[in-house]
């Protein structure tokens, strides 16, 4: 099967200290696209190409906020790029080079509370800055904006699935375990709440072993 790559003229060429060169793969015979960031060894995956390049973009700042975190430099290398083109393309796949931003917290949490400020009955937006919280590792104020947004909407699924992961981020597993049975009965088919409900299963089962 021949391979089309398909490159990004605007954004390839102009990769700065804050953007990171991506490969975008898709297959014909699968759905959606899987996304790498060779060089830090990042990769994800979404339904769309929008949505790929966004989960791409949380991957990298989540990857480089660990580092950030320990005051340590994420290594980096400047030659994955190469290698990974060369490997998917003699693999059946579709790629497409592109770049992204890893993702600004505090940005998205100043834009929520200017929405807020206009519309401070909107659930999404109090589960957009929860997930910043969350990903920022302030897992109280975000447990605090999925209590409001569930409070909104009873039916939000993502409020239900994301608060379970910050009672998971607690070690409060009991809870989580709820909010994960509730965010499936809202939405059955979530693959990630399931994930995360069986891995919570798991740290449970430790905690109370004591492993």
């Amino acid at each position: 099967m021949s391979t089309c790559i398909r490159q990004n003229p605007d954004a390839e060429p102009s990769a700065g200290p804050y953007e990171y060169g991506v490969l975008l793969l898709s297959h014909p015979e699968e759905p959606g696209y899987a996304v790498v960031c060779p060089t830090l060894g990042c990769a994800s995956q979404g339904d769309t190409r929008e949505e790929a390049l966004e989960m791409i973009a949380e991957a990298i700042a989540l990857y480089l906020d660990g580092f950030a975190g320990d005051g340590e430099e994420a290594p980096r290398d400047p030659d994955a790029m190469a290698r990974a083109l060369a490997e998917y393309s003699s693999d059946g796949c579709t790629v497409e080079k592109s770049t992204v931003r890893p993702v600004d917290w505090d940005a998205i949490i100043r834009r929520c509370d200017e929405v807020l400020l206009r519309d401070a009955a909107n659930p999404k937006t109090f589960v957009e800055r929860g997930n910043a919280y969350l990903n920022k590792g302030d897992d109280d104020r975000a447990v605090a904006d999925y209590d409001t947004a569930i409070s909104l909407d009873p039916n939000c699924a993502a409020a239900y699935g994301r608060r379970g992961d910050a009672y998971f981020n607690k070690r409060d597993y009991d809870r989580a375990i709820a909010d994960y049975d509730a965010a499936l009965r809202r939405d059955p088919y979530d693959e990630a709440v399931l994930g995360s409900l069986e891995t919570t299963y798991v740290a449970l089962r430790d905690q109370v072993s004591g492993a």
